[in-house]
């Protein structure tokens, strides 16, 4: 995450270029590594900009409800737009609201590219949100993850999970050592055929991952074909500074 310019677009009802100058944006930006995907062959990157600091970005550098913006009535005042980089192509999505009502989005760049790689978008959300924001994380709210602890819930009707939490090493970003809970939990759904699982490493004083992979896997009911979708985070670099 930094601080830094764009210029921002929009459009007019007869889809015309509308400039809506240069503003101070905070960006984040996130490089994405195929394992195994339906189309997408190389790294993608992802940039994301927003008025003021999201540290949730961290978490979700892409949304699939980001293109619901495309109305000239929506009240969205944060997300200032996104741009996706891949094999040296380049498509660009602005939300011009924060700045400007009555416009709609402004596109540029090769949407053809990335309407191809959808599908695997579409996995990437669902992978992050398997990995990442399961209710899992709000059970452990009231428990103290510095101790050993585990858990286990069902409803009797195919819904259950179990936990395990466990206080292993340090982690140090920007100078600041952080103490680090591995974590294991998984997720079974019965009845609509879903199943999650995840594990790896976090810190009670931040407020996202050092480490995650998880699996998130669905049955077809008319098909009965399975699809598996696994996605992995690994926090490099953290820049912290004081506030008063």
């Amino acid at each position: 995450m930094e601080k830094t310019k764009i210029h921002v677009y929009g459009q007019d009802m007869q889809m015309n270029k509308v400039d809506l100058g240069e503003h101070e944006v905070y960006a984040y930006e996130t490089l994405v590594t195929p394992v195994m995907a339906v189309s997408m062959n190389d790294k993608l990157t992802i940039t994301v900009w927003y008025v003021s600091n999201q540290s949730g970005a961290f978490l979700y550098p892409w949304d699939v409800m980001w293109l619901s913006m495309v109305s000239p009535y929506n009240q969205n005042k944060e997300f200032v737009g996104i741009e996706l980089e891949y094999k040296g192509k380049k498509f660009l999505f602005m939300n011009p609201s924060p700045f400007r009502t009555g416009l709609f989005p402004y596109f540029e760049g090769d949407q053809e590219t990335f309407e191809e790689l959808n599908e695997d978008l579409v996995n990437l959300y669902i992978g992050w949100v398997a990995t990442l924001n399961f209710g899992i994380w709000h059970e452990w709210e009231d428990v103290n993850v510095l101790v050993p602890q585990s858990g286990v819930w069902s409803d009797m009707q195919g819904h259950s999970w179990k936990w395990s939490t466990n206080p292993d090493g340090t982690a140090t970003f920007s100078g600041v050592t952080f103490k680090l809970v591995d974590f294991q939990w998984k997720y079974q759904g019965t009845p609509e055929g879903v199943s999650m699982d995840g594990k790896g490493k976090f810190s009670p004083y931040l407020p996202l991952l050092v480490e995650g992979e998880g699996y998130y896997s669905f049955k077809d009911s008319s098909t009965g074909k399975e699809t598996i979708i696994y996605a992995y985070i690994e926090l490099k670099d953290l820049k912290l500074e004081k506030v008063s």
